[in-house]
């Protein structure tokens, strides 16, 4: 058996430990931002806890081996994209309080989110885990 590729362990644990903190997080937001609480509840029910639902399924079977993990951590990082970009950039440009904040988690948001996508698409985790 081929040993797993650096770093496989550690991105399936935090991908695992993050997609469970998004739950309550999304909950927090929803609750103690008044003014975008609508929007919150359409983005959080709609994109962020069915990406995070996917994320924990697939970090969950990357860890028990399974080949399918991959293929669905791939799918739950492209939900991830697809719900934060736009609504990150939305944010940044109708909320004038907190715009750096919300500019630097964002832009670290993508940033990870597109690592970790390059990480799981790349062949040698489709070999290893044959």
């Amino acid at each position: 058996m081929l040993n797993p590729p650096h770093g496989y362990k550690t991105l399936a644990w935090l991908g695992l430990i993050g997609n469970i903190l998004v739950v309550p997080i999304t909950v927090l937001a929803i609750v103690f931002d008044r003014p975008w609480q609508a929007a919150n509840i359409a983005v959080g029910a709609g994109g962020v806890l069915p990406t995070a639902v996917v994320g924990i399924i697939a970090s969950v079977a990357l860890l028990q081996w399974r080949r399918w993990g991959q293929i669905l951590a791939i799918v739950a990082l492209a939900m991830a994209l697809t719900v934060g970009l736009p609504y990150g950039i939305v944010r940044l440009v109708l909320v004038d309080q907190e715009r750096g904040l919300t500019a630097v988690l964002s832009a670290l948001i993508w940033a990870t989110c597109t690592g970790a996508l390059v990480f799981w698409s790349r062949p040698a985790i489709r070999r290893y885990l044959s």
